[in-house]
């Protein structure tokens, strides 16, 4: 397959709507194939009674999304772009799961012309899983691409929708580890630092914690501004892999 961040701008051909329907029909058959009611209503009590859940075990759903994407292989990305599209835009785990496994198999196909579509994912997502795998499969890699995208994240981290938010700060997730992009990171985490919601704090202190591997200095120095004013379990999380004497500081102890 050739690579579509190299290729002049063409007119993008209609979707293959057969074959769409095809993949994700089958799909959707070996997943409810292997659900179980006893995981979806694990998956309910942790995730939530409103998030749409087959019921299928992570190491499953991660063995089916294999089979889809062993048959795309030879398919065009736009058609795995399509498919994945049908998959982000219900909301269901396991569907965003395999979506997502989906993207992460076509990652040197992702181009910064992707995000208005992963735009449009986000306002689906319904959990921190999807919205994790939508921000390191798909959106770091248009970002590692097209690196202005990062303002459109630091809006993303202002949204009333906390999966947006988690997905702003996880999407930074795959550069920091590579000591890239930590200055629009530490830009976005700067607005969501004193998130409310749980989720979105767990993901802003993997991030820390992350780009703390790398650049420890840089991260030991923005958390000291925010020791006294962030949640506990930002600064505990984000304070995992500092030197003991770093920690001590950041957390108080």
């Amino acid at each position: 397959m050739t690579n579509r961040r190299t290729q002049p701008q063409q007119q993008p051909e209609p979707p293959d709507t057969e074959a769409i329907e095809r993949a994700v029909g089958e799909l959707r058959r070996r997943l409810k194939q292997a659900a179980s009611p006893r995981e979806a209503e694990a998956a309910r009590r942790s995730l939530g009674s409103d998030v749409p859940v087959y019921g299928v075990k992570a190491a499953e759903t991660h063995r089916i999304g294999l089979e889809l994407v062993r048959r795309l292989r030879s398919a065009p990305p736009a058609l795995s772009l399509d498919i994945a599209d049908a998959l982000f835009t219900t909301g269901n785990l396991e569907e965003g799961l395999v979506g997502a496994q989906v993207l992460g198999a076509m990652a040197r196909h992702i181009g910064g012309g992707d995000f208005a579509r992963f735009d449009k994912w986000a306002g689906a997502l319904t959990n921190a899983q999807t919205a994790d795998g939508l921000a390191m499969s798909g959106i770091a890699k248009a970002l590692a691409v097209k690196p202005s995208l990062a303002a459109q994240l630091t809006v993303w981290a202002k949204s009333p929708q906390p999966w947006r938010r988690r997905a702003a700060v996880s999407s930074f997730v795959p550069l920091v580890r590579e000591g890239r992009f930590l200055t629009d990171a530490l830009t976005v985490a700067e607005v969501v630092m004193a998130d409310a919601h749980e989720e979105v704090q767990r993901g802003v202190g993997t991030l820390l914690l992350e780009a703390s591997r790398m650049q420890s200095g840089r991260v030991v120095e923005f958390l000291q501004t925010w020791k006294d004013k962030a949640p506990r379990l930002v600064l505990q999380i984000a304070a995992t892999k500092l030197a003991p004497e770093d920690r001590s500081a950041v957390l108080g102890s």
